[in-house]
């Protein structure tokens, strides 16, 4: 199949959106802000078709991201996160998943509220990889 990013061939990713003809690399879906998700069924989601946050969060000011304390976008997006349980935590993406791959499931958790089962899920959900160990 072909890439419909980078148009090569050897794409096999497929978008589970609702009859979405989509196929990418891996690499070039993660580049372009595609989710997969790395649990239960593995289901994977182009850019159109990826899951968003629905959480009610409001920024004080400038927010800045809790680990690595740069400014992060003014609401949740692919790139900006917020915990679902306090919605007072904010990370860039590629924060979280460093945490996430540093932590391991054990130990992976809200850095400020340290929520476990809902920060999980939902991180799960938007395709931050939990390692077990």
């Amino acid at each position: 199949q072909r890439c419909c990013i980078c148009h090569l061939w050897g794409a096999s990713v497929t978008c589970r959106g609702r009859r979405c003809p989509r196929i990418f690399h891996f690499p070039c879906g993660s580049e372009r802000g595609c989710v997969s998700q790395f649990f239960g069924e593995f289901k994977s989601f182009c850019w159109k078709h990826r899951p968003v946050q629905c959480v009610q969060a409001v920024q004080q000011d400038q927010t800045l991201c809790l680990i690595c304390q740069e400014a992060v976008a003014g609401q949740p997006c692919y790139d900006t996160l917020v915990c679902p349980a306090c919605a007072s935590a904010w990370f860039h993406r590629r924060c979280i998943q460093g945490q996430a791959l540093r932590s391991a499931r054990h130990h992976f958790r809200c850095p400020l509220c340290q929520d476990v089962a809902t920060f999980q899920e939902e991180m799960f959900r938007l395709g931050i990889k939990i390692p077990d160990r």
